[in-house]
């Protein structure tokens, strides 16, 4: 397993994990976006990988007071699109 192929399943883990409720969505957008920041490592040569860190940096977008812009049933649309 690569470097990004591990980096890819940690993202699946934590796009699973929004899904379920287990994983909040500061925890997963403070994952990625660092990463997604990141243009050395190349995580944007691995397709699958690029699209799941560009959805975990939106999961704490804010909708207002205490709510996020963002739910379960996208969060599974981005695994879904992610494991495509």
């Amino acid at each position: 397993m690569t470097d990004l192929d591990a980096t890819f399943a940690e993202a699946v883990r934590l796009l699973t994990g929004l899904v379920s409720g287990e994983v909040s969505p500061v925890e997963a957008a403070s994952w990625a976006t660092p990463r997604y920041a990141d243009e050395a490592a190349g995580y944007d040569k691995h397709a699958p990988l690029w699209v799941a860190l560009g959805s975990l940096v939106l999961a704490d977008m804010p909708a207002g007071r205490g709510r996020y812009l963002y739910g379960p049933a996208d969060y599974q649309d981005w695994l879904d699109e992610a494991l495509a």
